[in-house]
């Protein structure tokens, strides 16, 4: 019989790893990656939970807003991840996204942060890329994609997955 590895409980390694973060020195970070049996995390690849961080910040950083405005943002924007290809985006994950200040909308619902929702689909149309997603009153929202900053949140696994590359990276 060949030798097939168990299944790893993604989950109760992650909560572990906060708790403990000297247990990634112990764990084949090779094998969790590939337990991971994803292949659409390439996007991930080589990043970790400090970069994503930086990403986020320097995109805020440029929208011009107060010091305060961008703290706040910052710190709401924990635990998502700047998409800025819609092939990264994924169905069934909840996202935030604000408006470009070159979009057409009021200038009141500019550069700020929404509450967002959970993709439900993605449409190509001719006036570009629709996002259509369901906000927490179970209500439709769609939005172009080419007028706005889209952030996801991270997985569990998409979490864990950044922080073995941190641990690699310290080697």
């Amino acid at each position: 019989m060949e030798n097939i590895p168990e299944k790893i409980d993604v989950n109760e390694i992650f909560e572990n790893a906060l708790k403990d973060p000297e247990l990634f020195s112990t764990l084949d970070i090779e094998q969790l990656l590939d337990s991971i049996e994803n292949d659409k995390n390439d996007y991930l690849e080589n990043k970790t939970m400090n970069l994503v961080t930086e990403d986020i910040f320097k995109l805020i950083i440029n929208l011009k807003l107060q010091s305060n405005d961008v703290e706040e943002i910052c710190q709401k924007l924990i635990g998502y991840r700047y998409v800025d290809e819609v092939h990264e985006l994924h169905k069934g994950k909840h996202i935030r996204w604000i408006r470009h200040t070159n979009s057409k909308t009021p200038i009141s619902s500019k550069n700020c942060l929404t509450n967002g929702g959970i993709v439900m689909d993605i449409k190509f149309l001719d006036n570009g890329i629709q996002v259509l997603c369901m906000n927490n009153m179970r209500r439709f929202i769609q939005y172009k994609f080419d007028e706005c900053y889209t952030f996801q949140k991270l997985s569990t696994e998409e979490q864990l997955i950044l922080m073995a590359y941190e641990h690699m990276e310290k080697k």
